[in-house]
């Protein structure tokens, strides 16, 4: 049901979400982050509740699950929100997700400084799409759900437990469940020669500067390849280690 009408690009509304999408700090502030599309927006609302819509006036408004408010807006104002040159007629503001429990969880992948957010987010689709359980981010990691992150991610953002912490926080969650950690880290051990044990945990790290140094004691482990490259882009890497621990199992 459409509640309003906006026509200026100025209008607070419209200002307010667009600077959900850009700015990290004000997302965490609200508790609240924009997605963009037919698609993306009936797939997360199981998962995250709905708090505003906006369609493009002509366009059908799509059934939802849980009730938000509506705003009918021109297609000038849609491509500032979603920042897309050509948008789909249809964005959303939906809650924050709330940080996972990771406890139980027998296998996790841990992203450390991984600083593209297509890189991030292509892993946590991939980490979806392979049967991974969660993913611990280090605080330095660049914000799932940046822009760019959520499109590469697909809806997976909202669909994996996820948890941002420390990586003092990530070495009790170590401990505390007793996982065999592996490191992806050009010269460790082949994949195919490693043994692999669960509950397990997969360390990806920065794209330039590899994996934190405390990272070092752990097991390291590595994608075979030709010595006419020096290495494989992270997700890359991260989607052939994930299949081959996830057969393992």
């Amino acid at each position: 049901m459409i509640t309003k009408e906006i026509t200026s690009l100025q209008h607070p509304i419209v200002k307010r979400l667009v600077k959900l999408r850009q700015d990290r700090s004000f997302r965490h502030q609200e508790k609240s982050v924009l997605i963009a599309g037919f698609k993306l927006v009936q797939e997360i609302q199981p998962y995250s509740p709905i708090k505003l819509v906006l369609i493009e006036k002509g366009q059908s408004f799509p059934q939802l699950a849980t009730p938000a408010e509506v705003i009918q807006v021109t297609s000038e104002i849609m491509k500032k929100v979603t920042g897309l040159e050509n948008p789909e007629p249809i964005a959303a503001e939906v809650a924050l997700p709330v940080s996972a429990d990771l406890k139980k969880k027998k296998l996790l992948l841990v992203l450390d400084g991984i600083a593209d957010p297509g890189n991030l987010g292509t892993l946590l689709r991939t980490a979806l799409a392979l049967g991974g359980e969660g993913v611990f981010l280090t605080k330095n990691c660049t914000d799932p759900f940046n822009e760019k992150a959520l499109r590469a991610a697909k809806g997976a953002t909202f669909r994996l437990p996820i948890l941002i912490g420390s990586w003092e926080e990530f070495e009790h969650l170590v401990r505390d469940t007793k996982s065999h950690v592996y490191v992806a880290e050009s010269g460790g051990t082949p994949l195919e020669e490693q043994k692999f044990s669960f509950p397990a945990m997969l360390i990806l790290g920065n794209e330039s500067h590899g994996v934190n140094p405390l990272a070092k004691k752990y097991t390291s482990v590595s994608v075979p390849i030709s010595k006419e490259m020096e290495s494989l882009n992270v997700s890359i890497a991260g989607g052939i280690l994930m299949y081959h621990i996830l057969r393992m199992r």
